[in-house]
C-alpha cells in the first residue's frame, strides 16, 4: 500500500492496537515507529515498583482534553503491563521480541505480565526483571508518543539498576520512595537520577550501603531539571555542595555544623541552583546561634514582616508546617556577586526556612526547626 494509505490508516488505530501491532513482527513495528505521534494528543505512564512487581501503567490522555471521534469510539484508555519477580509466572506463555529479546507475555484480567527469557542473565530475578522494564520503557517510547511520567513510585526494594533504567526524555510529574523505609540503592544509580531526570518532585530516602562514606557528586556542567527534592535519610548529602535543585528540603534533623556548612558554601558561591531550602534543626540556644554566625557577617534583613509570612505561607505544601508565632530573620551577602540571602528562623516546634529566590538579591531561607 502506499505510504499515505498506510498512514491514514495507523491513524484510526486506538493505541492499544499500535501497541500490539508493534510486537507482531519488525515490519508492523517499524510501521508504527514511523507515524508514533499520537493524533489526540501526547500518552502518559506512570510506574509503581513493590516487593513482587515491577509495573507501567499506560494511559491516554486525560477526558478533559479534546480526543477525535474516530479515535474516541475504539479508544483502550489504559493498558497496564507488570513485570514479576518470579520469573516462571508467565511461563509457556506467548513469545514478544521486544528490543531485541524475548520476552514472554501472557494477559491476566486487565493487565499483561511479561518476564525475560534470556539464560545469559542467569537466575537473578531482580536484574530480569529491570532489564525487562528498561527494555518495556524503550519500546513504548519508540512506538508511542509518551512525554511524561506522571507518577514514579517505589516502595521497600528498590532492585539495583532500576534508576538507570528510566528514560531521560520524559517529564517526570512525581518519583517518590516510601519514606517510612530506607531503600538501598547504588551511587550510579542515584547519580543517574539526579544529573539526567527532569522531574517535578522527587522525595527519597534512600541509603548507598554498597560504598560506605559514600557522597554524592553533583556534575559542574549539570543544569537544574529537579522543583523540588526532598531527601529523608541523607548520608549520601554533601552539604558543601547540595544536588542541583530549586527546592530542597531535609525532612529529618541535621546537625547544626552541617546548617553552618550550607551558609558558609553557599556565602562562598557554592549551590546556586538552590532557591528554597528548608533545614531542620534541634531548639537553637543563644550558643548555637553564635556557632552558626561565627566568622559570618549577617545584616539586618532587607525583607519586610509581611513578605516573610506571605514566603512561608506560600511555602507550607513543601514544608507542612504551622506558621511560626514568632521569627528571626538575618541577612548574608555572597561575596563573588553581592547577591543576599534571608536566614529565617522560626520558634519552638516549627520549621525555619531558608529561601532563596532570583534577582538583584536573593532570598535565602534556611530552615531549622525544634
Amino acid at each position: 500500500m502506499p505510504l499515505l494509505i498506510k498512514e491514514i490508516i495507523v491513524e484510526e488505530l486506538g493505541f492499544g492496537e499500535r501497541l500490539f501491532l508493534s510486537f507482531t513482527s519488525k515490519r508492523t513495528c517499524s510501521l508504527v515507529k514511523l507515524f508514533r505521534n499520537e493524533p489526540s494528543g501526547f500518552i502518559s505512564i506512570t510506574i509503581d515498583i513493590n516487593n513482587s512487581e515491577l509495573s507501567v501503567c499506560v494511559r491516554k490522555p486525560h477526558l478533559s482534553e479534546p480526543i477525535p471521534v474516530k479515535i474516541r469510539s475504539r479508544a483502550i484508555n489504559k493498558l497496564e503491563f507488570r513485570i514479576p519477580y518470579e520469573q516462571g509466572y508467565v511461563k509457556d506463555s506467548s513469545a514478544w521480541i521486544i528490543d531485541g529479546s524475548t520476552v514472554q507475555a501472557e494477559k491476566y484480567s486487565s493487565a499483561i505480565y511479561c518476564s525475560l527469557n534470556d539464560e545469559r542473565f542467569g537466575l537473578d530475578k531482580n536484574r530480569n526483571a529491570v532489564i525487562v522494564f528498561g527494555k518495556l520503557l524503550r519500546h513504548l517510547n519508540s512506538v508511542l508518543n509518551i512525554q511524561e511520567c506522571r507518577e514514579c513510585k517505589y516502595f521497600m526494594r528498590l532492585p539495583v539498576g532500576l534508576f538507570r533504567q528510566l528514560d531521560c526524555s520524559y517529564s517526570y510529574g512525581r518519583i517518590e520512595t516510601q519514606t517510612g523505609y530506607i531503600a538501598n540503592t547504588s551511587p550510579e544509580d542515584l547519580t543517574f537520577l539526579l544529573d539526567h531526570i527532569k522531574a517535578n518532585h522527587i522525595i527519597l530516602n534512600v541509603a548507598v550501603t554498597s560504598a560506605p562514606g559514600y557522597k554524592y557528586r553533583k556534575n559542574p556542567e549539570k543544569k537544574r531539571s529537579i522543583d523540588v527534592l526532598k531527601v529523608a535519610h541523607y548520608s549520601w548529602v554533601d552539604f558543601s555542595n547540595l544536588p542541583a535543585a530549586r527546592v530542597i528540603s531535609i525532612l529529618i534533623e541535621i546537625p547544626l555544623n552541617q546548617m553552618r556548612t550550607i551558609l558558609v558554601y553557599w556565602i562562598a558561591g557554592r549551590n546556586r541552583e538552590m532557591e528554597i531550602g528548608f533545614f531542620r534543626m534541634d531548639e537553637l540556644t543563644d550558643q548555637d546561634r553564635e556557632a552558626l554566625f561565627s566568622g559570618i557577617k549577617t545584616q539586618d534583613t532587607q525583607l519586610t514582616g509581611a513578605e516573610i509570612r506571605s514566603f512561608i505561607v506560600s511555602t507550607k505544601d513543601i514544608h507542612k508546617m504551622r506558621f511560626p508565632s514568632s521569627t528571626v530573620a538575618v541577612d548574608v551577602v555572597r561575596k563573588s556577586d553581592g547577591m543576599r540571602a534571608t536566614v529565617i528562623e522560626g520558634d519552638k516546634r516549627n520549621m525555619r526556612v531558608y529561601h532563596c529566590s532570583p534577582g538583584s538579591y536573593l532570598n535565602m531561607s534556611p530552615s531549622y526547626t525544634s
